[in-house]
């Protein structure tokens, strides 16, 4: 009897190649590692279609999580939100792409390790996620990102989330690690990406389990068999993630969901004000703050029913409050 497939092997994938089974005349070759994950391997590959190469990302889900079942979970929910947006017309430019999925033989066909594939997002020397893109912001000048750069990337997660919503999805893991960006300047755009956790209809729940990124995650996620996780969960995260684009820190810092709960039901929130990266042109404005102030408290309000009604209405009022500053 062989030995079960250890992760260090799936590392080794590289210079492999995987066919698809929707067009046998494209297929993605595996060139190195860019990233990992408690549930599986990110690898950058190279698809072809016919005389067409073009770069791509391939999730392959890690043997352990396979054999756990909860992975096998996460990977099914990320490939059924995506193809229901990808069904969505027109289809958004601020949500990572599904590109294809599939299955791999390994181990002389003794396993198959589910994977998908997504378009590749190339964030250059700026960063690829909103998280390394402020901190290079903080480093090279002292501050997070101005005004006109924070409506951007606020206009762009909410519009990506208003069609996640639209399509029935709800993405429940929104934060500064699972936004990808491209371009720079006016050619500057945010992705939504990683939808592992994300909630959708005909896809079964987690159950009562713990789940999101502390400092982001709706405090109703924790208990799905009490207070419904919606649109409005989503939008928890959106402001989280806008404060942090204004600042470069976290609205809630409390390290673990249960700390974060208790500091989500208190009455008190960070100011804008109280951080150190804040902008200039914030700083010198403290009026405009303290409207951002409001609406970052009323959207993490620990009701979600007394939160904004959608992310376009908290994307709209966040935008329309820091186009209005001077």
């Amino acid at each position: 009897m062989s030995s079960p497939l250890k992760d260090q092997e799936l590392l080794e994938l590289a210079g492999s190649t995987l066919v698809s089974a929707r067009d046998p005349n494209t297929s993605y070759r595996l060139e190195r590692v860019i990233g990992e994950g408690a549930h599986g391997v990110v690898y950058l590959a190279q698809q072809r279609s016919g005389d067409l190469e073009t770069s791509t990302v391939i999730k392959l889900l890690r043997p352990r999580a396979l054999r756990a079942g909860l992975g096998l979970v996460t990977l099914g929910k990320e490939v059924a939100a995506l193809e229901l947006l990808s069904k969505r017309t027109p289809p958004t430019p601020y949500i990572v792409q599904l590109l294809d999925s599939g299955s791999v033989r390994v181990r002389d066909g003794l396993l198959d390790l589910p994977w998908l594939a997504v378009e590749y997002v190339q964030g250059g020397d700026s960063g690829t996620t909103l998280r390394t893109r402020v901190e290079a912001s903080i480093t090279q000048s002292g501050h997070a990102f101005n005004a006109e750069r924070a409506c951007l990337a606020i206009h762009c997660i909410a519009s990506g989330l208003t069609a996640i919503h639209e399509v029935g999805v709800v993405h429940r893991d929104v934060n500064p690690g699972n936004v990808l960006c491209t371009g720079t300047g006016a050619q500057e755009i945010f992705k939504v990406a990683d939808f592992g956790l994300a909630r959708v209809s005909s896809v079964t729940t987690f159950g009562n389990v713990l789940l999101g990124t502390p400092g982001y995650c709706a405090p109703e996620q924790s208990f799905p068999d009490k207070v419904g996780v919606g649109p409005y969960s989503d939008v928890f995260s959106l402001a989280c993630c806008a404060y942090f684009v204004l600042t470069g820190e976290r609205y809630f810092s409390a390290p673990t969901i249960p700390e974060m709960l208790v500091e989500v039901h208190g009455r008190e929130r960070r100011s804008l004000l109280e951080a150190r990266a804040l902008c200039p042109e914030l700083q010198e404005n403290p009026g405009y703050c303290r409207q951002l102030d409001a609406l970052l408290a009323h959207a993490t309000h620990a009701d979600p029913h007394a939160r904004p009604p959608s992310a376009d209405a908290f994307g709209k009022r966040a935008v329309a409050s820091l186009q209005a500053a001077p």
